[in-house]
């Protein structure tokens, strides 16, 4: 087929047309293929109904493109929106989790100061457990019952706030199920913070019953030194007297200090079953068999009136024997008592732990940081 006015064409070039001369960018644009072209050759052209069919379906494979170019770019708009507004599943991308990241962190850093104030009690209870230890060496009940009433007020205030803050941050639900669901919305650093603060919380937990025991075993301890101390008191006053010549009145003297030895040795009787009091025993029986042996003297002096037999002698040489046998000095004492108080030192290391805890806590959540925070 022809177009009217136009020569014939090759027959191996049917379907062009002589546009050699003609603006491309121009015809792609859709700009009147009439106009004037600068090829005077062509002056007389005119299109025919094929070139304008052509002409039209060249704009619209154009318009086409373009409208295939915007939907690919709406579609891809769509999925970048779509992977950020998706619920992240594994926690490891910040930019994912930085919401959850954010509303945890305001709940943690709400904590920061009741978990100080926490953690200054418990400093506070840790050194009324070393003024404990410190009084029970020097036998000063004063300085041991300022303690214990100072360390039971700190106790209260731990126990209260340790129960306000588990509450405030949930940390009595924490388990493996919640610790899953953390880690779906949050990033792990996030969650260690979190798990971090509700263990030292938890720290606190063996303190109240550690507290109790210390000051139980300080109170037994002290009431054994007592019980030393007026034995020590009443045998020299018993001494004085025998010395005096006064016997009679020793022997009844001797008989009260014994009656606060026999007390010594009840209560070590009963710490044996729970621990170790191997060196006070030893220290009473050597104690009883020295009041034992002053009694059989003075007994003797009284049954001889104070005349020298083989029976003082023999009495004499007794007491010189169980004498030797006894400490030179008072710091036998010291072991005494922190044996009596069995495992005394290791009720404070529960506060010690827990001071640890607590601050190690308290420097994750001030240092720490949430991405994008």
């Amino acid at each position: 087929m022809t177009t009217p006015n136009l020569p014939p064409r090759d027959a191996t070039g049917w379907g062009l047309r002589p546009i050699d001369e003609v603006d491309v960018a121009g015809y792609a644009s859709g700009f009147d293929l009439d106009g004037d072209l600068s090829n005077p050759a062509h002056e007389d052209y005119e299109t025919g109904r094929g070139d304008r069919f052509r002409a039209l379906a060249g704009r619209a494979l154009v318009r086409t493109a373009w409208l295939v170019l915007a939907a690919a770019l709406a579609l891809g708009s769509a999925g970048i929106v779509a992977a950020v507004e998706r619920s992240p599943s594994t926690g490891t991308r910040p930019e994912l989790t930085w919401g959850a990241d954010q509303a945890l962190s305001t709940r943690l850093n709400s904590a920061v100061r009741d978990l100080a104030t926490l953690k200054d009690d418990v400093d506070a209870l840790g050194q009324e457990a070393r003024n404990t230890l410190s009084s029970l060496a020097q036998v000063n009940q004063a300085g041991l019952q300022s303690a214990w009433d100072r360390g039971s007020n700190d106790l209260s205030s731990i126990d209260s706030s340790a129960a306000n803050l588990s509450e405030q941050l949930q940390c009595g639900s924490w388990d493996t199920s919640l610790q899953d669901r953390l880690i779906r919305t949050n990033s792990p650093a996030m969650v260690d913070r979190y798990h971090q603060v509700c263990i030292a919380i938890a720290s606190v937990s063996p303190l109240h019953d550690d507290w109790q025991a210390m000051v139980s075993s300080s109170k037994t301890a002290i009431q054994v030194a007592n019980d030393i101390e007026n034995h020590d008191s009443m045998a020299a006053e018993a001494l004085q007297l025998a010395t005096a010549g006064r016997y009679t009145d020793a022997l009844a003297k001797m008989t009260g200090a014994s009656q606060d030895i026999a007390d010594a040795s009840s209560i070590a009787a009963y710490l044996a079953k729970v621990t170790d009091v191997s060196t006070l025993t030893e220290w009473l029986d050597r104690t009883t068999q020295m009041d034992n042996a002053l009694t059989t003297l003075w007994q003797a002096m009284v049954a001889s009136k104070g005349v020298v037999t083989k029976q003082v002698t023999a009495a004499l040489k007794n007491v010189n024997d169980a004498k030797a046998l006894l400490p030179n000095d008072s710091s036998v004492m010291q072991v005494v008592l922190y044996e009596v108080a069995g495992d005394l030192t290791s009720h404070g290391i529960s506060i010690e732990t827990a001071r640890g805890a607590l601050a190690n806590a308290l420097t994750a959540l001030v240092g720490g940081t949430v991405f994008g925070a």
